[in-house]
Order: structure tokens, then C-alpha cells, then sequence
């Protein structure tokens, strides 16, 4: 992005004793000294440039060098020179995403549903209803009050909500491994996980025991709105299987983490309703009536996740996905629960990320998907796990590498995250806030269409990298949602000096 400095830096900071890369963007063909310089303008590092082989990088359009800059101390306002290039002041400090790692769990407080009238909503009901769901006849009205908004409307979705609550529950699982206070986890996780209960359909109703898929109003709300403004009818969708099985693994999750048996005739009533009902999909209407459709014709890998969580044996298809676990693709989630060695998917990731200038373990041939940031960051949550599991160094080297793209050491010098570094996202599109808070995750690039949901023309043939913008009208680049700002939440935890 012009007028950005041409070496990116992780512009919240490093760590000390890990590593720390920089990424120069340059014309430049040959190796070029590089020096590091304090606040106070004394020379604490320096080395030599490694231009990247591929030139233009792929993801990015960009040629560029990478810098190691090699055990800098801990400090504050450091600099990389190159040439007559500069770039953002940065820090070291061991306490690095102490702050952060708060502000990412706030942002779900933040994102509690405030609508009154989920006491009593409907089923959709009408012409369009009957065409996307026939057969489905709902009566009365059903209490789905609490949970969190998904993303930058006022929609809420089990399949979305239920990936983002596993993610908490584990990051309450981490943080007590630790010895950590975990009390403000557990408590968002229970303000979830409640609404998730909700949603299961009760006795004498048509599906019994199956979840309802999602509830919004049958248009989208205007923007900007408040919640107590919004003007739009809000309705239940058709229960789905695949939200039925979302129910059921994390319900079994959350009866291990918070110690609440009581969970797991929730996740068995779900799971045979699910085997009672195997083809209800919910269908792609391509956002035309209030809400994102979030369909997932493939059921296999949700009915090997329900599975693993009830500590049964499951056979993960290889390779491990290296594009990122995401609310239609739960393979991970199943091989992270089920005990099995991760060393294997770690290792991909690891000589994935090898081939990466700006450090990230993602670079699928095919583009990068919406949400690619919290793709990226569940990779590193696979790295993090796999750390966890062996002890092994390298594993926890590449999180802590990961982590560097997300906060500017990218094809845009962008940090992703709002209020932390020097150039940080700050038009978030987002109906919520009218003053977006610190802690929040965009998107992130997004190259692949969505039906339904255009992508802005001014993006249109750069390089997957480049398909960003920090407007509040990209809504396919820089909304906020709950499922990538619970792997930011276990990510910074993760790397939380406490």
C-alpha cells in the first residue's frame, strides 16, 4: 500500500528469544546490509538481506527480501534500515499480547445479543420459506435470546457460533493447564453455550432434538442501526443436521472443560436426531433474506467431529488441510480433540510456512478464502496444539512467526487487528459499533467470489494478498466475526506472558 514503510515489521512487536523476521519489499537483486537502531538511535543488530527467490512472490505481486534480525533485546521504538527504507518503531517484550489477548475476549462481551425479541421468535414461514424448506411446518414461538452476534450484522448461526465456542472452551482448557484465571472465558463460553441450548428444537415440535440453523430478520438491517432499532422480522431457519452435529461436539467439549455432565444427554439427544435426520442441508440462498446461508452440502467431516468428541475412533483423512479449519471444514477440529499425534499436520504447516517471505502457513493455489485471517490463525492454533502435545520448539517458532503477518508484516503493511500498531484496520464493517473497539480482527484478504455477497471492483486482478480494504463497505475483506477473533483470543493467550 503506498506510503507505507517497505520493510514490514510485526508492528505490535517480538518477542525476545524467538524469532524475528522482517519483510523488505524491494527492487533490489542482490543481498543488502540492513541495521537495527533503538529509540535513542544506537545500533542494536544488524545483518544481511535474503532476496527471495521467487520474483514476483505469488500471493503478494511483490519482490522482496527477508530480514532475520536476530535476538534483539527487549526494548522499546527499534527500527530496520535498509538502504534509505525505514520501518515502523516496534518493540520487544515478553509481555507482547498480554493487553491484546484481553481485548480479543472482550470483543464477544461486546458482542452479546441484545435483541429483546429473541424471547419469542418464529419459524419462517411464507412462499419463500416453503421453496427453501419444504415439508418444514413450524409452529409456535421458541426462546433463542442470548449468544453472541456473529459477525457485523445481527445474525446469530450454530454452525458459526458452535466453531467459536470450541475455540473459547479450549483457550479455558489452556489457561487452566497454566494455572490461569480462566473465570472470564468460562463465563462467555456459558453465555454461548446457553443460547446454543436454545436451540435445539424441544420436544413435541417437528425435529425435536435437531438445532435450528440460524436466526435474523428476513431482511438485512440497515446500516449503521443498533440492535434496539432494528426495524427487520426476525425468524428461525429450517433446523440442519450440520448445526444438529456442531451441537452435539461442542456440547461434549463443554461437558469436559466446565465439568457439567449434564451436557452430554444434550450432545445425545442431538446426535440422534442427526442420525434421524443425515440430509437436512441447509441451502445457499446467497444472503437474500437477512442473513449469510452458511451452507455445507458435506456432512462427512461434521459427523467425524460429533464423533471425536464422544471419544470414539476416527480415521482423519490425510493430508491434514493445510487451507484452514473453518465452520464447513471441522476434519481439525475432530484431529485436535481426538488424541491423535499432530505432528504430522504440524509438520506440513511448518514446511508450508517455510515457503512463505511474509511467514504465514497459508497459501492455497486456489485463492484465499473470506475470513482468511482466521484461517491463518487456526493453522497457528494447530501449531500451538501440536507444541502443547510434544514440546517441541519448532512448533511453537512458527506460531509466534505466524503471528508476525497478522500484524503488518504483510503485502500491505497492514495490522489486521484494531488499536494495535502503527497501521491498524480502523473502518471495520460492522453495525455493532460506532466507534470500533481495540481487539478486533478483520477478515482479511479474500480473492475467492462469494454468490450473493460481491467483492468490490477495485480489487479485481491484484494478487490474493492485495484483496483488502479498510472500508466499511467491504464486507467480504473487513467484517469482524466471532470465528476469527476466538482463534485470535487462544492465539494471543497462547503466546500471553501472563
Amino acid at each position: 500500500m503506498s506510503g507505507r514503510p517497505s520493510i514490514r515489521v510485526n508492528q505490535v512487536g517480538y518477542l525476545p528469544g524467538g524469532p524475528q523476521h522482517a519483510t523488505w519489499v524491494t527492487a533490489e537483486v542482490a543481498p543488502r546490509p540492513f541495521v537495527v537502531f533503538d529509540a535513542a538511535g544506537a545500533q542494536r543488530g544488524a545483518g544481511r538481506s535474503e532476496p527471495w527467490p521467487e520474483r514476483p512472490e505469488p500471493t503478494s505481486g511483490l519482490t522482496v527480501h527477508v530480514l532475520d534480525l536476530g535476538g534483539l533485546p527487549p526494548g522499546d521504538g527499534f527500527r530496520v534500515v535498509a538502504g534509505d527504507d525505514r520501518s515502523h518503531p516496534f518493540r520487544v517484550a515478553a509481555g507482547l499480547y498480554d493487553e491484546l489477548s484481553r481485548d480479543a475476549v472482550e470483543l464477544f462481551t461486546r458482542l452479546r445479543c441484545r435483541h429483546a425479541g429473541d424471547v419469542a421468535v418464529p419459524g419462517w414461514t411464507g412462499p419463500d420459506a416453503e421453496r427453501l424448506y419444504p415439508g418444514w411446518r413450524p409452529d409456535g414461538v421458541f426462546d433463542v435470546s442470548g449468544g453472541w452476534y456473529d459477525a457485523g450484522d445481527y445474525g446469530k448461526y450454530v454452525v458459526s457460533g458452535a466453531i467459536a465456542l470450541w475455540q473459547l472452551l479450549d483457550l479455558a482448557r489452556l489457561l487452566k493447564a497454566r494455572g490461569r484465571d480462566a473465570s472470564v472465558v468460562v463465563d462467555e463460553c456459558r453465555f454461548q453455550l446457553d443460547w446454543l441450548l436454545r436451540m435445539q428444537v424441544p420436544p413435541g415440535h417437528q425435529y425435536a432434538g435437531m438445532a435450528f440453523h440460524r436466526v435474523h430478520g428476513t431482511e438485512w438491517s440497515p446500516i449503521p442501526g443498533r440492535p434496539e432499532d432494528d426495524p427487520t422480522t426476525r425468524v428461525l431457519h429450517r433446523p440442519s443436521t450440520a448445526a444438529t452435529l456442531h451441537l452435539a461436539a461442542v456440547s461434549l467439549k463443554a461437558s469436559r472443560v466446565l465439568d457439567d455432565a449434564a451436557l452430554v444427554d444434550v450432545a445425545r439427544t442431538a446426535w440422534r436426531a442427526a442420525k434421524q435426520h443425515p440430509d437436512l442441508i441447509a441451502p445457499d440462498d446467497e444472503g437474500r433474506f437477512g442473513g449469510g446461508p452458511y451452507g455445507d452440502p458435506d456432512l462427512t467431516d461434521d459427523e467425524v467431529w460429533a464423533t471425536a468428541e464422544w471419544g470414539l475412533p476416527v480415521t482423519i483423512p490425510p493430508p491434514a488441510d493445510l487451507d484452514g479449519f473453518d465452520f464447513d471444514r471441522v476434519t481439525i477440529p475432530a484431529l485436535l480433540d481426538s488424541g491423535q499425534d499432530l505432528r504430522p499436520p504440524a509438520d506440513r504447516l511448518l514446511e508450508l510456512q517455510a515457503g512463505q517471505p511474509w511467514g504465514q502457513p497459508y497459501a492455497p493455489e486456489q485463492g484465499w478464502h473470506w475470513g482468511s485471517n482466521g484461517r491463518i490463525l487456526n493453522n497457528l492454533v494447530v501449531l500451538a496444539r501440536a507444541h502443547e502435545q510434544t514440546g517441541d520448539r519448532r512448533y511453537r517458532d512458527g506460531v509466534v512467526s505466524g503471528a508476525d503477518y497478522l500484524f503488518g508484516r504483510n503485502a500491505l503493511g497492514q495490522c489486521y487487528v484494531t488499536g494495535y500498531g502503527t497501521d491498524a484496520t480502523r473502518h471495520l464493517r460492522t453495525r455493532q459499533f460506532s466507534t470500533i473497539p481495540p481487539g478486533a480482527l478483520a477478515g482479511g484478504a479474500n480473492s475467492i467470489p462469494t454468490p450473493g455477497f460481491p467483492s468490490d471492483p477495485r480489487l479485481d486482478g491484484r494478487p490474493p494478498q492485495c484483496h483488502y480494504l479498510d472500508e466499511d463497505t467491504s464486507e467480504t475483506t473487513n467484517d469482524i466475526c466471532i470465528r476469527w477473533n476466538a482463534p485470535l483470543a487462544y492465539i494471543t493467550a497462547y503466546l500471553s506472558d501472563g
